[in-house]
Parts: structure tokens; sequence; C-alpha cells
């Protein structure tokens, strides 16, 4: 998701170019320890045409496993992230798209 806005420090980043069943592919991964969890899921939801294709829970920590069209490409995103009792948490997000 593109913004004129800073991302939360601190942030790690971590791209990588490899092979998936023998066709190039592309990932993205940016961790954080703290953001504010829903007003970063309305944007994501506001921002992308991201379908959700699942939701797993297992204690405070939450995955969501999205499909969404960036460009031309078909791409996956996988967001997980644990709330805490003030609204924010760590959270990853991450994607992989064939090249």
């Amino acid at each position: 998701m593109a913004t004129d806005r800073a991302l939360p420090e601190p942030v790690v980043i971590g791209v990588t170019k490899a092979r998936r069943d023998g066709r190039p592919v592309e990932t993205c991964t940016v961790a954080f320890t703290k953001v504010p969890i829903e007003p970063f899921l309305k944007a994501f939801s506001d921002s992308t045409d991201a379908e959700k294709l699942s939701e797993e829970s297992e204690g405070t920590w939450t995955s969501r496993l999205y499909m969404l069209v960036a460009g031309d490409r078909k791409q996956f995103v996988k967001l997980k992230y644990a709330r805490s009792p003030d609204g924010n948490g760590p959270m990853a997000a991450s994607s992989i798209a064939e090249r």
C-alpha cells in the first residue's frame, strides 16, 4: 500500500527474487514492532481490491491471507499481527508475486 506517509519505526524490510516451481517470483516482507492495527487494516482494505482468502487466530495473533491485483500482477499477501490492549501491536506483511 503506497502512501505519502512515513512507515512507523522501527521497521524491517526484506525483498527477494527467487523461483517457485521453476517460475520467477518476487517477495517483499515489511515488519513493524508497533502499528495501530485497526487503522492499518482499514487503510489496506480501502486502498486495495484485496480478497480475503482465509483467517486464522492463535491466542492474540491473527493471520490473514489475501489475493490482490497490483498493476497486472496477481499476488498473495499475508498479514500477521497481534493486538495489545491499546490497539497497537507487532505486524508482518508479506507478499509474493510472479515476475
